[in-house]
């Protein structure tokens, strides 16, 4: 069973929340990598400005994920959807003000906003399906992810050539409409909630029952740490390539193919390798075999090739490429099921939003850690990519040792191979 046949049997719903879950990737693609150039360029504003406008969207989403977390369990997983589309609406509508510092700053922070309150819910609603196993709904939900990273890049450039105001229409336009369908699609029903007290009416107690019941949860705050070591990997195509290749004084029309590749093998082998992945072994096998992948891809850099043969070079960079992306394939879709398997149904959105928080400091460790590497590379030109080699075994082993289920049973995996075959 293909991809777009697992795709047709999803109920209406679920469909539409793939094609959000492609059309928000799609957005953010389309805008954001232009807006920094936009506002330096266009409207003459400092770096320093647009870094700090930048630095508060991506604050208002990887820190507030918990807020969205908590919001979907308490209202139900309908309601942040809905908000988080029309919000993204708004926020990419106030970009076409950017001229004004308080809408400029609005829009930055609607748009990471929008961002916090969808993705925790969305990941939670998604959990809920019956159709496939969660490992196959979730790579579902990276071929979404990255169609919509390949093809936003794409249209932005197209529609910026026309004008920046175009752009900011259609890149919103697609999210209010969600927020209709949605609202109208999806039920209002709430997210299992941990077990009521006497005082269960009071809305502070609630959401301290939430977090007391996810911050409890030794297993999932162990597998939360240990994961942003896979976050530290996950941006270093789109951070430590392109910083790698531009040092080389390669153009971007070179990092564009390296991204490019990545994605379109991302989109066209997820399904069918998660597929293969759930006839052996259990998840936490293969989210440490991915992990280790996609450390050890990068190896694959150590030769100077450079100095050798431009062909041997963009051979190992393929070799990169393939090897770190398959390690992506087998651990991303088990990663999120996991979440959702070690919440054992309660406060299932909570959980996202607290994992996105490890998230996110596994992001800016990552990107922080290998920036410094590039800076001492006259101890060693290779040294940020001992680095990475290095976290990818390292959190490989962590997760394989310390996260040895002790409730992994036969029968679990008799379960997940029956609804498979």
């Amino acid at each position: 069973m293909t991809a777009f046949h697992s795709f047709l049997k999803l109920p209406m719903q679920f469909r539409c929340m793939l094609f959000a879950a492609f059309v928000f990737n799609l957005g953010f693609y389309m805008l954001i990598p232009f807006l920094a150039g936009y506002l330096t360029d266009n409207l003459m504003l400092s770096a320093s400005l647009v870094g700090v406008v930048l630095g508060v969207r991506s604050f208002c989403q990887q820190g507030l994920f918990l807020i969205g977390g908590l919001l979907a369990d308490r209202l139900g997983h309908k309601q942040p959807i809905v908000i988080g589309c029309l919000l993204r609406a708004l926020g990419f509508s106030l970009f076409l003000f950017s001229d004004n510092i308080y809408l400029l700053f609005s829009a930055a922070l609607l748009t990471g906003f929008a961002g916090a309150l969808f993705t925790p819910a969305a990941q939670a609603y998604f959990a809920t399906q019956q159709v496939l196993t969660r490992a196959q709904m979730f790579s579902l939900v990276g071929i979404a992810r990255n169609a919509g990273e390949l093809i936003g890049p794409l249209c932005g450039v197209l529609l910026l050539a026309v004008s920046f105001e175009l752009l900011c229409v259609i890149a919103a336009l697609p999210f209010a409409l969600f927020a209709l369908i949605f609202l109208k699609l999806l039920k209002s029903d709430k997210s299992t909630l941990p077990q009521k007290t006497s005082d269960s009416h009071n809305p502070s107690h609630q959401s301290g029952g939430i977090l007391t019941n996810v911050l409890s949860n030794k297993r999932f705050v162990m597998f939360s740490l240990v994961m942003s070591g896979y976050f530290m990997l996950i941006n270093q195509i789109s951070f430590a390539i392109p910083l790698y290749l531009t040092q080389q004084a390669y153009t971007h029309e070179h990092i564009a193919w390296v991204m490019i590749l990545c994605a379109v093998i991302a989109i066209f082998l997820q399904f069918p390798v998660t597929k293969l992945c759930e006839k052996y072994l259990t998840p936490r096998h293969w989210i440490s075999i991915g992990i280790a992948l996609m450390g050890v891809a990068f190896a694959a850099l150590i030769p100077n090739f450079t100095a050798l043969n431009q062909l041997l070079f963009w051979l190992a960079l393929g070799v990169l490429s393939v090897v770190f992306t398959l390690g992506t394939l087998v651990s991303f879709p088990f990663i999120l099921s996991q979440i959702s398997e070690l919440a054992n149904n309660q406060s299932v959105a909570t959980h996202y939003g607290f994992f996105y928080l490890f998230a996110g400091c596994g992001l800016i460790a990552g990107s922080s850690l290998v920036g410094t590497a590039f800076d001492f590379a006259h101890i060693n030109t290779n040294l940020a990519w001992y680095c990475l080699i290095v976290i990818g075994l390292f959190t490989a082993f962590l997760n394989f040792v310390l996260l040895s289920a002790p409730n992994e049973t036969e029968s679990e995996q008799a379960i997940t191979h029956s609804i498979i075959k």
